[in-house]
């Protein structure tokens, strides 16, 4: 069968569509990223969970959910958790000359706050240092990269670069801990995370879970100073925009 210049750019058009690459950009007013150290083993922290849920309502506050392990026995585990989440709460205790880590813990661009169930989150009204764009590309893995551009006189060797994917809307039956015969409800949940990168070459290739819900995923990027770990701007980008996201 015989096929139409017409047929043929649309094909090529359609297969440019199936991996179009799809980016976001930080704006004029900086956002703030907010971490939950959380544990479905924790009995005190589905109310921070809820909490955290609620921040979308804010453009300008981009929440992470880390499950983290030390609450997992050897007859259950919390599903979401990952050593490396409790090796990034130990490291950003250590920032501040401390030894304690606890659930729930929330931190605002890489410092803990310990007042987010009574106040307004303390976020900077400061321009950030370096500005950021976020490119990914979908496909049965995610190609991300993070284009940044320090401002003058910052030096970009200063900061490392992370990405996250994230989740909403997943519910478990807890068999375990101190929730043990729950239903619990989460949003922000980190299911993959990489990093730390270097500013000038950060990108990486994502593994998806297979169990992913795209629709309901996003990916996040950030920046953080090696000295003193403050995170000086984010960005993210909801699977869903992206064009031709399987799943």
């Amino acid at each position: 069968m015989r096929m139409t210049a017409i047929g043929v750019l649309l094909t090529l058009a359609t297969a440019s569509a199936a991996h179009a690459d799809c980016s976001v950009s930080s704006g004029t007013k900086r956002a703030h990223l907010v971490e939950l150290y959380t544990s479905e083993g924790c009995s005190s922290c589905p109310p921070a969970d809820r909490w955290l849920g609620a921040l979308r309502a804010d453009p300008q506050l981009i929440p992470l959910a880390f499950h983290v392990d030390y609450w997992d026995s050897s007859s259950w585990s919390d599903r979401f958790a990952d050593p490396r989440y409790a090796q990034r709460q130990r490291a950003m205790a250590a920032q501040s000359h401390s030894t304690t880590v606890y659930t729930p813990e929330v931190a605002v661009d890489g410092r803990e706050w310990r007042n987010w169930s009574s106040g307004q989150v303390p976020a900077s009204t400061t321009a950030s240092p370096v500005q950021l764009t976020l490119h990914v590309q979908p496909g049965a893995s995610l190609h991300a990269r993070l284009d940044a551009t320090p401002a003058v006189g910052t030096d970009a060797g200063a900061y490392v670069a992370w990405f996250a994917l994230s989740e909403d809307q997943l519910t478990s039956a807890v068999r375990g801990g101190e929730n043990r015969g729950e239903e619990l409800h989460h949003d922000h949940v980190v299911r993959r995370f990489i990093g730390p990168l270097k500013l000038d070459s950060a990108q990486a290739t994502i593994d998806v879970p297979t169990d992913l819900r795209r629709d309901h995923a996003s990916v996040s990027a950030f920046v953080q100073r090696v000295d003193g770990g403050d995170v000086d701007n984010i960005v993210q980008l909801a699977l869903q925009s992206c064009a031709a996201a399987p799943g």
